[in-house]
């Protein structure tokens, strides 16, 4: 049966195909559709199955990994940078094992297109020891689930699925399981303290040799298995390429177009990888290249003379695979002669830069807004955290962005290393619950003081609107959370009137400057693209230009950055009306020139 799917919908088939039925994780691009699709195959299905996100990427794991030594076949699902929050727990799932299948699946961003980092999740499999699955298309993401599955359940071991966003963003016809017969598994914890509890140094370190051992025997099997079958259809010659990944796919088309034959061998598990076998078809070649994206997993494994790749300079070291860096090192090792095939063609005409926005109508710009209209710049240090309001950068009203929950822990820093000036820090609800509470507790307990803003619009906006903890049940109140921190809090009910905001943080100015310690405000906000609640907030309030009162200071377009406002031929400012979503908030102070006014003609008008 064929299907065309998306990457990360082909994961998600092949999570219900393999009878995992116990599934959880934590929202991050170019993740963050998994675990969604395995809820939707769930319903239309009406599978029993266990599918839901985990408050940060640790809980999931944990949730996850029980399930399995509990009998039950499970998953978990993150991002790359997710994995850095997960791997205190993943370390040690390493060394115990598990009983049932237990799936890793951990989406990579080389390129940087949506993460601070572009780190190698197969590193981290190679650091924990536990095998990885490299799918270079949808395809292979859909089979490679059964693959981990099998090798989990066959080794008693995690094993890692790692697709790349170019993977989980494709789309191929991929030829799936007709009628599967979902059969969910009974789970039943079967006590055995000296295996499932941590304990150092007697227990671990035999469960140490017993590591050592796994990893040996997965080195045999994906020999048998995977590998051996690859090298038997080559022929030998001037050159071999190892691939991994969408390295496999670009390597094919660049010898395609630049006319140059070699054998390719595509390794489906880059680790861990039986180096004597492999070393052993190297007589068969004069050069070998190792085509992997974005580190040297691969060519770490199997170091030698003859292999060439990102350690001495051959391959690219950095940014996602390209067909002109395969170009280059074939160049580099005197395979490719020919002219340039993939040449760099400028624009005549510069295309205008556009910066992600935040949303028209979004309630955080107003926030930010009034933030800066009151804790001047000059005077205060604003660190903030990973969201959609992240995007407030653009008006100059965030400083720093490290990781989840850094904006707490930042503040601290600040709030000792120049208590001079104001710190005013900002997270989102779900990055509050995901890390933003240990380091509050640490902030109370140390008397650090700063204001923590918490922007509560109810969702997690920036990976597909699911619902955070407070939107499911109502009993998990981040301001009864500050408060049983022991910070000193307040709330704010979001109005699109920015006076009512800047006058409220006027008076927030006045409590930070009496307080001993961390403030804490949680600001009620909504998401303008969250269709269940946005139509109870937007007045129909569409705003025009009155052109001759337009004095084109700036103040909009670069201070409160609404994407809408924009300047005509005639270097007005005008509002674009297709844009505009009728919030109605900049019809007060943004202006100075009170430009703004009231579109009469549009007044109620119902998107």
């Amino acid at each position: 049966m064929k299907q065309t799917l998306m990457g990360n919908d082909a994961i998600a088939l092949g999570i219900i195909h393999s009878d995992i039925d116990l599934i959880s994780g934590y929202p991050g691009t170019p993740s963050s559709e998994i675990l969604g699709n395995v809820n939707k195959l769930k319903y239309q299905l009406d599978l029993d199955l266990y599918a839901q996100w985990g408050t940060n990427e640790k809980v999931g794991f944990e949730v996850a990994y029980a399930g399995a030594i509990a009998g039950r076949r499970s998953a978990v699902t993150m991002k790359q940078v997710g994995l850095n929050v997960a791997s205190d727990a993943l370390m040690s799932a390493s060394y115990i094992g598990n009983l049932a299948p237990f799936v890793l699946i951990v989406a990579d961003d080389p390129g940087f297109h949506s993460s601070q980092t572009e780190q190698d999740s197969r590193i981290f499999a190679k650091f924990a020891k536990i095998p990885v699955f490299d799918p270079a298309t949808p395809q292979d993401a859909y089979d490679f689930v059964k693959l981990a599955a099998d090798v989990s359940e066959k080794f008693q071991t995690p094993t890692m699925l790692r697709p790349v966003m170019r993977v989980c963003h494709a789309r191929q016809i991929v030829e799936v399981k007709e009628n599967h017969d979902f059969k969910p598994t009974k789970g039943e914890f079967k006590r055995d303290i000296k295996r499932w509890a941590a304990v150092p140094r007697a227990g671990r370190i035999i469960q140490g040799y017993y590591q050592i051992e796994r990893i040996n025997a997965i080195k045999e099997y994906n020999w048998l298995n995977l590998i051996k079958p690859e090298f038997d259809k080559c022929i030998g010659g001037k050159l071999l390429i190892l691939t991994s990944g969408t390295g496999d796919g670009f390597t094919r088309e660049a010898l395609e177009d630049l006319g140059v034959k070699a054998d390719v061998v595509k390794f489906k598990m880059p680790y861990p990888l039986p180096e004597k076998e492999i070393k052993a078809q190297f007589a068969n070649y004069e050069q070998i290249l190792v085509v992997e994206e974005p580190m040297a997993c691969i060519e770490e494994q199997i170091l030698c003379d003859k292999v060439h790749g990102k350690i001495d300079g051959t391959m690219n070291i950095i940014d996602e695979m390209q067909k002109v860096y395969i170009q280059t090192a074939l160049t580099k090792l005197g395979i490719y002669k020919g002219e340039d095939l993939y040449p760099v063609i400028p624009f005549k005409d510069e295309v205008a830069a556009r910066p992600p926005n935040l949303c028209p109508g979004c309630p955080h710009r107003d926030i930010y807004y009034s933030i800066t209209k009151v804790f001047k710049k000059k005077k205060s240090i604003y660190p903030s955290d990973i969201g959609c309001y992240t995007l407030a950068i653009n008006q100059e009203a965030i400083d720093t962005v490290l990781c989840m929950g850094a904006s707490v822990s930042m503040a601290s820093g600040f709030s000792i290393a120049d208590p001079d000036k104001y710190i005013v820090a900002t997270i989102g609800d779900s990055t509050f619950f995901h890390g933003g509470i240990p380091p509050l507790i640490n902030a109370v307990y140390q008397k650090h003081k700063f204001m923590l803003v918490v922007l509560d619009n109810s969702v997690v906006a920036m990976t597909g609107r699911q619902k955070p903890p407070q939107r499911q049940n109502k009993e998990v109140d981040i301001l009864k959370i500050a408060e049983g921190c022991g910070a000193e809090t307040y709330e704010y009910i979001y109005s699109n009137d920015l006076n009512n905001s800047i006058n409220f943080f006027k008076e927030m100015k006045k409590k930070y400057d009496e307080a001993s310690g961390p403030i804490v405000v949680v600001v009620r906000e909504f998401c303008v693209l969250d269709k269940d609640v946005v139509g109870d907030h937007i007045p129909n309030d569409f705003a025009t230009v009155t052109p001759e009162d337009c004095v084109a200071c700036d103040q909009c377009t670069t201070v409160y950055k609404c994407p809408p406002m924009a300047y005509n031929d005639d270097g007005v400012v005008e509002i674009d009306p297709f844009l505009c979503i009728g919030c109605g908030a900049c019809l007060n102070v943004v202006c100075p020139t009170e430009a703004f006014v009231l579109d009469e003609e549009n007044k109620g008008f119902n998107l």
